[in-house]
């Protein structure tokens, strides 16, 4: 009866939230290289050519803000590469829509090599639609739930696996019938990646809630800055001037490790640069160790290196990286991809297993719902959706009309499913009477 029981919770926790799984699985393995496909697709806005000595950097940026003078705060990126342009980003609005302008230069002759919405960039569409299905209410809630469906079904299907080890030897396909083959090969794959699968299930929940958990929970971000002093206004604060060679020379000095950096400067009267950055090889998200300098001398006032900060610290900062496997160069990206790429096999023949298993009752009543019609109108119908999604995202961004129409029509679509499944439960169980 125990395995059945845990049989039973692996099946329904795979069934109900292993289209999610699917989508999360594929599209993971596109987002761990979505910094490598933006550069790839945009060439003209990312390289130029090295020259011996930089330009007047200070007037090249400002020479951008003023170009925008609506502009509130910003955000300098400034590459160590000297074949790499830089980048001026910052917040407005265009036609009464919020625009993330990103403004790319030569840092040699000031040249403006493009400006773009990142809300319009594939780079955006890949992380959106893996973080959040596209959902901009509460599509990042959903990702977390169906990380917990995930690491619930891999935690029960621990003693199935290696009871099934038991009796048939570990590896060995059977092919007399496709869902023999199909259910093994899902087993011992399965198996095979499991200690993988639990880390991206755990931290792919904790990532999912954790906007709306965390500060019940545990309060603020580790080691954040809050400042307690404004000794501008607003408005100068915003139009404080920052020396930026000078500011990144104090950034080598007071910490050397630091590289990726992005430089933020307050436009909330404190009157600080903070920059931002990683510390290569070790496993924290991206851009989260910082310094904090005063605009005005440069002189530091609070530095977070997650390698001093206590383990708890330590262990929040790493789930992203350990989710996304960027922290140890290309490599650990191609092998996170492939686990991905499995993970949505796991996925996919988990379907298959189920609606084989299922087929002959249901093709009785419906013939044309045979498993191969059934997968391939999933696989097609995702493809189409997704496609739609990602030429509207790249169109008209964030607030795209696809998102706008979808997301609330999913919310009516699942309201009535519960209250379908809900009605039918009470009349099974006798609470409701229905008349014939």
């Amino acid at each position: 009866m125990n395995k059945k029981r845990l049989w039973k919770w692996h099946s329904w926790l795979g069934l109900y939230s292993g289209l999610v799984i699917c989508i999360l699985s594929f599209t993971g393995a596109l987002a761990v290289f979505k910094f490598e496909i933006d550069y790839l697709l945009n060439k003209d806005l990312f390289y130029v050519a090295p020259q011996e000595k930089m330009g007047n950097v200070n007037q090249f940026i400002y020479d951008i803000l003023a170009h925008y003078p609506e502009h509130s705060g910003y955000i300098v990126e400034p590459v160590e590469d000297k074949e790499r342009s830089w980048k001026v980003a910052f917040r407005l609005k265009e036609d009464g829509r919020n625009i993330a302008k990103e403004v790319f230069f030569n840092p040699y002759n000031g040249k403006i090599l493009g400006e773009r919405d990142m809300y319009k960039t594939v780079s955006f569409f890949i992380r959106n639609i893996h973080v959040r299905l596209f959902d901009h209410w509460y599509g990042r809630q959903w990702v977390g739930l169906a990380g917990i469906c995930m690491l619930v079904s891999l935690i029960v299907s621990i003693p199935l696996y290696f009871d099934f080890t038991k009796k048939q030897q570990f590896g060995k396909v059977r092919n007399k019938r496709s869902r023999q083959k199909w259910a093994d090969l899902h087993k011992f794959i399965g198996l095979t990646t499991i200690v993988f699968h639990l880390i991206i299930a755990f931290t792919g929940a904790w990532l999912g809630l954790q906007p709306k958990i965390q500060k019940p929970l545990m309060g603020d971000r580790p080691g954040i800055y809050k400042p307690s002093e404004f000794p501008l206004s607003k408005i100068e604060d915003n139009l404080f001037k920052v020396d930026f060679p000078s500011l990144l020379s104090k950034v080598k000095k007071e910490f050397p490790e630091l590289s990726s950096l992005k430089i933020k400067a307050s436009a909330d009267g404190s009157r600080t640069a903070t920059v931002f950055g990683n510390i290569p090889w070790m496993p924290y998200e991206r851009q989260t160790n910082f310094i904090v300098l005063d605009k005005k001398d440069l002189s530091p006032i609070k530095k977070l290196d997650i390698r001093n900060a206590g383990v708890g610290s330590q262990f929040f900062y790493m789930q992203e990286a350990l989710h996304f496997g960027d922290f140890l160069g290309i490599g650990l990206k191609i092998v996170y991809c492939l686990f991905g790429l499995i993970g949505g096999f796991l996925g996919i023949s988990g379907f298959f297993v189920y609606y084989k298993r299922t087929e002959k009752k249901r093709v009785q009543q419906y013939p044309i719902l045979t498993t191969s019609n059934i997968l391939y109108g999933f696989t097609l119908s995702g493809v189409l959706i997704t496609a739609l999604i990602a030429y509207s995202s790249v169109t008209f961004g964030a607030n795209n009309p696809t998102s706008t129409i979808t997301t609330p029509s999913f919310y009516v679509i699942l309201s009535i499913y519960i209250i379908y499944k809900l009605m039918r439960y009470l009349i099974k169980r006798g609470f409701l009477h229905v008349e014939a």
